[in-house]
């Protein structure tokens, strides 16, 4: 079991229940990627997921729920994840998807480039073609913005971060961003500490609300409110650029 030789270290929040079906139908897939899963879970999540959760994970924390602090409830897991072993961070509904979506793209991303520290995850330009507007356009703005800073045109606000012991380390130490502007922190804190990044691409990733698991498609394009939160989430990552100018 856990052919990857990589821990998974994720974050579940899931107040509205849509979760502990998947958690019991892909906890078999999972175990055979992972040697090891930690799980830091919201409070707000309902208990018949957390109940599934505890059953999966090796490891399992719970921390209070609330936006301002996903990046550091991110941050957590990957320490609770730690072992001495590499960690993939992942949101853990995206992990579920991808692990029933496209199992062989996981297994392929896992073993890329095994000598990069932080290695960011990001959506093949055909998976990010058939992601909302609101993501696209606003996402982009954050791509240029680090590509600009870096050089490097990556797919960036999809949080998934595969890290080397010595990253992972660095970034439980060192990482400042509470927010889920830790998407652009952490690789941008790898390469300041002089360590080494990396980047692969899926075509088997996208992007749902909690409230739309396993829908057939996204609906949020409609709502003013999806994309006033769209434009503070990319106003985060600008201001969490900006310590690395």
């Amino acid at each position: 079991m856990g052919s990857s030789g990589v821990v998974l270290g994720a974050t579940l929040h899931d107040p509205v229940g849509r979760l502990a079906g998947a958690i019991e139908r892909l906890a078999g897939p999972l175990r055979e990627v992972f040697p090891a899963i930690a799980l830091n879970i919201s409070d707000a999540t309902t208990p018949e997921v957390i109940a599934a959760a505890r059953l999966l994970g090796d490891r399992v924390m719970i921390h209070a729920a609330g936006e301002a602090i996903i990046g550091k409830a991110r941050r957590d897991a990957v320490a609770l994840a730690a072992d001495g072993r590499p960690v993939l961070y992942a949101d853990f509904d995206h992990m579920l998807r991808w692990v029933e979506f496209g199992p062989e793209d996981l297994r392929a991303v896992l073993a890329t480039t095994p000598d990069v520290d932080c290695l960011v995850v990001g959506r093949s330009e055909r998976a990010l073609a058939a992601e909302p507007r609101r993501l696209r356009e606003t996402e982009a703005l954050v791509n240029h913005a680090h590509a600009l800073l870096t050089g490097k045109h990556w797919d960036l606000m999809f949080a998934i971060r595969r890290l080397s012991p010595a990253a992972a380390r660095l970034i439980v130490e060192r990482s400042e961003v509470d927010s889920l502007a830790n998407d652009v922190e952490w690789p941008l804190l790898v390469r300041q500490a002089g360590l080494r990044t990396g980047y692969a691409q899926s075509d088997a990733l996208f992007y749902r609300t909690i409230e739309e698991f396993g829908a057939a498609a996204d609906s949020g394009d409609d709502d003013p409110l999806q994309w006033i939160r769209r434009l503070e989430f990319a106003a985060l990552h600008a201001s969490a650029m900006r310590r690395f100018l």
